[in-house]
């Protein structure tokens, strides 16, 4: 399956990336194709280590507009979206899990499906 990963990012250390992809080494394990928005970041130049403590706003030089295309599109065409460990308390988490719902798509909530381990 492909799997979009969900959750917080503002207000963590290293904008939350570690997670992400344990996350997305989980999941790469478990045999599912992972879509993750901090590698979808990384991708166009967005450096996390430059935030050791995070930040409670978006970086100046980073498009939040481009990613926040880029993540729905993401979750529209994958399976299921698995949200990580703090995504209520994220405002763009709880839209994609919206939007996961409204497409019909399957939801994790930190679980661990067929042998996943977070």
């Amino acid at each position: 399956m492909t799997v979009y990963i969900a959750g917080p990012m503002k207000h963590k250390p290293f904008f939350n990336f570690p997670a992400f992809d344990r996350a997305r080494d989980a999941l790469l394990h478990a045999g599912h194709v992972p879509i993750s928005p901090a590698d979808m970041d990384r991708a166009v130049g967005f450096d996390e280590t430059k935030y050791p403590a995070g930040c409670d706003t978006v970086p100046a030089d980073f498009d939040l507009s481009a990613a926040m295309d880029r993540d729905i599109d993401a979750v529209r065409r994958c399976d299921a979206v698995l949200l990580i460990e703090g995504w209520l308390y994220s405002k763009g988490a709880r839209a994609e899990r919206a939007l996961a719902e409204w497409c019909g798509k399957e939801i994790w909530y930190d679980i661990k499906p067929k042998g996943l381990t977070l």
